[in-house]
């Protein structure tokens, strides 16, 4: 069964896969970026996120709305509880010192398996998926997974402010 799945995956899926496990590795070592490439990964997941509730389950107030009180909810517990640690602002270079860590890799992997398993589901077993309880459960998912990025972000971005803040 797990063969004939894959078999009939499209191609493109493995190549997004090979590209997320790439752009996970990069990120699990230390780099030193210019402050605004801190936004394309956040966006990118948020967006394949976003794509997630919406191929899958509609674009509906109620889906959109549970994606985005997720997304929010997790941006400002996250970033509250569990800033980002060992991330330097360079004043002389204007560039952001950040830490290698797992994280994105594991999240991107979440994302992506969570999105192939209900793409799964949905050829198989479709009267799952249209489940109201999948469908809270799934959109929650998914907007949390993006509120880790997006939070993430914006304590890398912090660092930026608060030592810029501190200066003056």
């Amino acid at each position: 069964m797990i063969v004939e799945i894959v078999k009939h995956t499209p191609l493109w899926v493995f190549v997004l896969f090979v590209f997320l496990i790439i752009l996970g590795l990069q990120q699990s070592k230390q780099r030193t970026v210019k402050k605004f490439l801190l936004l394309p990964l956040p966006i990118g997941m948020a967006f394949l996120s976003y794509y997630g509730v919406f191929s899958s389950f509609g674009l509906s107030p109620v889906s959109s709305g549970l994606w985005l009180f997720a997304l929010v909810s997790v941006t400002y517990f996250s970033g509250k509880y569990f800033p980002a640690k060992g991330v330097e602002f360079s004043t002389e270079t204007g560039y952001i010192n950040i830490p290698g860590s797992w994280v994105p890799l594991l999240l991107m992997m979440a994302i992506f398996f969570s999105k192939y398993l209900v793409a799964v589901l949905s050829t198989l077993q479709p009267s799952i998926v249209l489940s109201a309880g999948f469908m809270i459960f799934c959109t929650l998912l998914y907007g949390a997974f993006s509120g880790v990025f997006v939070a993430r972000a914006m304590s890398m971005w912090g660092k930026k402010q608060n030592h810029i803040v501190k200066k003056i």
